[in-house]
């Protein structure tokens, strides 16, 4: 008796230990068998839980504390289920009752549900604790897990076949899920940590400052994925952010134009008991990619959100959530917890993510090549799931903010933590699973020189190819243009390893044609890192397009070829001096004040009359302030200094240049002012439209280097195919070199993104349509001796469209110029060229 008694408990151990841990099933309308979205379920420990959007439910027992679930749902009848030892799936039916909820009393006959969400927009400045609050400071930590269940893997080794004439033919034995399952069961498929301090005071803003980060595979961490904001801080801005991509809060203003509201139920809150409206809030209209849904606890005194759910359903489904806490004294519910969750959907739906759209795979039709087999599909097992809990929250304590408009700054020592910091700051220890994934993908990154790999593709997406202390520039290696030829060419700059207080850099270019070596040379040191203080000097001797206006304090950009440069024709040698500071005066407006001597002596027969006096070489000595404003975008510090989190438009940049005659030996006395604003809007389908207006006034002694061309980028050719080159960014492609040139002038560019669309096949093109406008006028033409140039003061339109990324990288884009300027043979409006847009983003 004994023996099969043992056996009996060995058998029934397994169920007892796994089979409980996670309670999970679906929640229907017993009549109609239609899930139920939402609804709610009280454990009878206390715990609380709902069903997400396709009634489906998952709950922790692996304490096996449950005993009783009860599920309730607006106009249905309660109903408890007994919670069966044996059982982990649960399919439940819930009856429809004509009962409703007592909802709050609201005239006119509008929807209950609606007005409550009326009275949460209305409270919202009460209740967010970024207005409500004078400060607040807190501490979070972050975990991050990829993983999968091992027990939900098959883990046998399955047969390969391929179909041939209608018969399996066997090819190979699988034995991957065995090896995953036997891996999960050490460890997770990746991990990550970090611990950081929040801190708010209404005159500075809020600030993330990183104690500690642990990124599994990374000695030092990548800091553009630190950077990626996965969820919102709370709930109560007009957008909610997900995953980088925006999407209308739905108390937010444009909350009741994007959902519908329902109430679902009352509910009191675990901690306090005050009760909360269930509200359920869904897309009105349903899109191509997927809109958020969810459901809010609004607080039925404050209404202040106690608990907020959001969820996408898609190619995969996206839930993230955020809880509030109650703080008496402030009367306030301040965010406790949040938490994202990504599976794979069951749906090929596109889903926007990092602010582009995702769609499923695309069906592939069999041959007899294809390899079938009856192994499960783990993919659909695998899920990502990133938590973070807030503690030690302190309020309406003052708090002080070095610095403005740095959304996040990650301390020098944030990855050489030890380990008693870790156990100091971790909500519960690291399980031995956790413990072993930082072995393994430690170990896999380091055997594939993983870090290094990330290093150089950071680097090269923005020019550079790191070697130990200095990186290569590679906009120097290769270039062309009609007067230099082939420009061949090496730069470099000095990197963090080499020093993160001082730089060095220096190019030198040989062209072709010419046969001319040009240099460059520069020096500068870092006075203050918060600020981003530098004090510079540097010295070139190289060409400059005339009529270009450069922005000193312009971001460096980076493309393969400069497609404009081709066709150039009107250059001028310059050797210039400059001593230099930059300066943030916040993180957000970049400041740069730089004093220059030049020599200039244009390449093409020409001479300026001033004063008497025929010029063709000069001398100028100039003081420029350039000014840039991104009031949108955000920035964190690292230990290699400042640097972009998200850019956000508009983006605003002035600049101001006085030249002084008799300084130095200048020859001439003028003064310009510069102006570029750029903005983009993106539209709830992902198209997005974008704006550039940019202008220029100058007035004193100005030669024609120094006048404005407006950016054309048609060359001479009497057919359209001689004419065809390859399109610039933001010029414009129908106006002649050389044709116009402007001492004041203004252009305005508007282009529109369509979303890619099928053509024939796997093309898959990019419309955009755009139109350019400028206008201008130029004094004194009478001064400009040996150019034959006109002015824009009728003002120059072109309008047309691209078709971009047909193949790889290149499109096509046809240009038609009309207005005023339109010449008199129909085809020398045209231009028809390629266009290039690669795209190099992780």
């Amino acid at each position: 008796m004994k023996k099969p008694l043992l056996l009996f408990f060995i058998f029934l151990i397994p169920f007892v230990c796994f089979s409980q841990e996670i309670l999970s099933g679906v929640v229907r309308d017993q009549k109609t068998g239609a899930p139920l979205p939402f609804a709610n379920i009280i454990t009878d420990n206390g715990k609380g839980a709902i069903t997400d959007a396709d009634g489906k439910f998952e709950i922790d027992n692996r304490e096996g504390e449950i005993h009783d679930l009860t599920f309730s749902y607006i106009g249905y009848h309660r109903k408890t289920v007994q919670v069966n030892p044996e059982k982990a799936f649960y399919s439940v039916g819930l009856e429809e009752t004509p009962e409703k909820l007592q909802e709050v009393i609201v005239t006119g006959g509008e929807n209950p549900a609606l007005g409550i969400i009326k009275k949460a927009m209305r409270k919202r400045p009460d209740n967010d604790p970024e207005e409500a609050l004078n400060s607040f400071k807190f501490h979070a930590y972050n975990k991050l897990v990829v993983t999968a269940n091992p027990d939900s893997i098959n883990g046998t080794v399955d047969s390969l076949f391929k179909e041939n004439n209608g018969k399996k033919e066997f090819v190979k034995l699988d034995s991957t899920n065995y090896e995953l399952k036997k891996q999960l069961s050490r460890s997770h498929l990746y991990i990550s940590e970090k611990v950081s301090e929040y801190v708010y005071n209404q005159q500075k803003g809020r600030r993330e400052t990183i104690l500690a980060t642990k990124m599994a595979g990374f000695k030092e961490p990548v800091y553009e994925l630190i950077a990626l904001q996965m969820q919102s801080f709370s709930f109560y801005q007009n957008s909610y952010t997900i995953f980088g991509t925006n999407y209308p809060n739905p108390i937010g203003k444009r909350g009741p134009g994007t959902y519908r509201y329902r109430i679902l139920d009352t509910v009191p809150n675990s901690r306090n008991q005050r009760p909360a409206y269930m509200i359920y809030y869904y897309p009105r209209e349903n899109g191509k990619t997927a809109g958020m849904e969810g459901v809010l606890y609004i607080d039925t005194e404050s209404y202040a959100l106690q608990k907020a759910v959001a969820q996408l359903k898609a190619v995969i489904d996206i839930s993230a959530s955020q809880t509030f806490e109650y703080f008496p004294a402030e009367n306030l519910w301040f965010p406790l917890s949040k938490q994202v969750k990504i599976v794979r959907g069951e749906n090929d739906n596109g889903i926007a993510i990092l602010g582009s759209s995702y769609t499923g795979p695309e069906e592939k039709n069999k041959d007899s090549s294809d390899i079938t087999s009856s192994r499960q599909d783990v993919s659909k097992l695998m899920h990502f799931i990133s938590r973070e809990e807030n503690f030690d929250i302190s309020l309406n304590t003052p708090v002080e903010i070095k610095g403005r408009g740095i959304a996040l700054q990650i301390t020098d020592s944030a990855h050489r933590q030890s380990e008693d910091f870790w156990r100091t700051y971790r909500k519960e220890p690291l399980t031995s699973r956790g413990k072993e994934t930082y072995v393994v993908v430690d170990s896999i990154a380091q055997a594939n020189k993983v870090e290094r790999k990330v290093n150089l593709a950071r680097k090269l997406l923005k020019g550079y190819y790191p070697l130990k202390y200095v990186d290569l520039d590679l906009r120097y290696l290769l270039k062309y243009n009609n007067y230099e030829g082939f420009r061949l060419g090496i730069g470099a700059i000095t990197n963090t390893d080499f020093s993160s207080k001082y730089r060095l850099k220096g190019y030198s270019v040989y062209g072709t044609k010419d046969k001319k070596i040009k240099f460059g040379i520069g020096a500068a040191a870092r006075l203050a890192k918060m600020t981003n203080t530098w004090v510079g000097a540097s010295y070139m001797d190289d060409l400059i397009e005339t009529g270009s206006s450069e922005f000193i304090n312009e971001a460096r950009s980076f493309s393969l070829f400069e497609p404009r440069l081709f066709n150039i024709t009107m250059l001028h040698k310059t050797r210039k001096t400059s001593a230099y500071m930059e300066h943030d005066i916040t993180a957000k407006i970049g400041a740069k004040l730089q004093f220059s001597q030049s020599n200039i002596a244009p390449t093409y027969d020409y001479r300026f009359v001033n004063n008497g006096t025929s010029y063709h070489d000069f001398k100028l000595s100039e003081v420029t302030l350039a000014l840039q404003w991104n009031p949108f975008s955000r920035y964190m510090q690292t230990r290699h200094g400042k640097a972009t989190m998200k850019n956000n438009y508009p983006n605003l940049t002035f600049q101001v240049t006085r030249s002084f005659r008799n300084l130095l030996e200048s020859d001439f006395d003028f003064t310009k002012i510069d102006f570029r604003a750029m903005h983009q809007i993106k539209h709830p389908n992902r198209s997005s439209t974008s704006f550039l207006v940019k202008g220029g006034l100058a007035y004193g002694d100005i030669p024609v280097t120094h006048l404005y061309h407006a950016s054309p980028n048609q060359p001479d050719g009497d057919a359209i195919l001689q004419r065809f080159s390859v399109a610039g960014r933001d010029s414009f492609e129908t106006m002649y070199f050389n044709e116009f040139f402007s001492d004041r002038y203004a252009m305005f560019q508007l282009k529109h993104h369509f979303n890619r669309f099928r053509l024939i096949g796997k093309i898959r093109p990019e419309m955009v349509l755009i139109s350019r406008f400028a206008i201008g006028s130029v004094t004194h033409t009478e001064k400009h001796i040996g150019l034959d140039f006109k002015s824009l003061n009728k003002g120059y339109l072109e309008s047309g469209f691209e078709l971009n990324k047909i193949f790889k990288g290149f499109g096509l884009s046809a240009m038609y110029r009309y207005g005023p300027y339109r010449l008199p043979h129909f085809d020398d409006n045209i231009s028809f060229k390629f266009t290039y847009y690669l795209s190099l983003g992780f």
